[in-house]
């Protein structure tokens, strides 16, 4: 099954340059959160050009990420990935492999280090990605990429989770929000988060389609719209599972950069 659609430049390149500054993102938080873990003191001195950098942390973190976005990008060009006679779709089965992956990397020591040591207004801020998200994906669907259920004039609701992130997130900075709030946000964000990517997944032509949609909802298994469940969800389902850690701990710090 092949798009019938040619994207326009615009859109191509919104959906490579985003997943490529949110990698930059984690590579620079991974520098910052690892080098506080290792002097063993919590620092969110990270808009100081003295706050600490752990060289080696960043490049294993840009190495991993490059590795992801180069074989999301390989799956994306295969023919298995765009045949849907089966039930996952092997594109969906790829997914579910790095969606795994994903929840192993936040549930094990990597994560706890982001988590401890990364600010919890920085977490939740860096959540508002989803809102030049959405607006790609209606763009899509103005362009007769993607069906209207996968917008926020359908089924989409995630650019709730980018707004509430940034009102969020300056209260946090200001700490002048519970950890109960941050805490519904997140589960809000994470259930939202599971509603767009069902949605994707049931209105694709498979045997157990259940969403009826005008065209076959194929085109996040092509490049380089693959990067938006193989990059983007798989950041955003991160993102909420260190503010769950961060949550658990209950660790004391400071919110804001001195």
């Amino acid at each position: 099954m092949e798009l019938d659609v040619v994207p326009s430049s615009i859109l191509f390149a919104g959906f490579i340059l985003l997943p490529i500054l949110l990698a930059c993102w984690w590579i620079w938080t991974a520098g910052h959160a690892f080098a506080v873990d290792s002097i063993h003191k919590p620092s969110n001195r990270i808009n100081s050009a003295s706050a600490p950098f752990n060289n080696k942390a960043a490049l294993s973190a840009a190495v991993l990420l490059l590795i992801w976005l180069i074989f999301a990008a390989f799956v994306g060009h295969q023919d298995w990935a765009h045949t849907f006679d089966s039930f996952p779709p092997p594109g969906v089965r790829a997914f579910i492999a790095v969606i795994v992956i994903t929840i192993i990397l936040a549930l094990t020591r990597p994560g706890k280090i982001l988590a401890l040591n990364t600010p919890l207004w920085l977490l939740t801020g860096f959540q508002a990605f989803r809102i030049p998200v959405e607006f790609l994906i209606h763009q899509a669907y103005l362009e007769k990429i993607t069906i209207i259920e996968m917008t926020y004039l359908g089924r989409n609701f995630d650019i709730m989770t980018g707004v509430l992130a940034l009102l969020i997130a300056i209260y946090a900075y200001k700490n002048k929000v519970s950890n109960k709030v941050i805490l519904a946000w997140n589960i809000l964000g994470l259930a939202l988060l599971i509603n767009v990517v069902s949605t994707g997944v049931m209105s694709m032509p498979h045997n157990f389609q259940l969403i009826e949609t005008d065209k076959p909802n194929i085109w996040v298994m092509y490049f380089p719209f693959i990067w938006l469940p193989f990059v983007l969800v798989c950041s955003a389902l991160f993102g909420h599972l260190l503010i769950f850690r961060y949550l658990l701990a209950c660790k004391p710090k400071p919110n804001h950069p001195v």
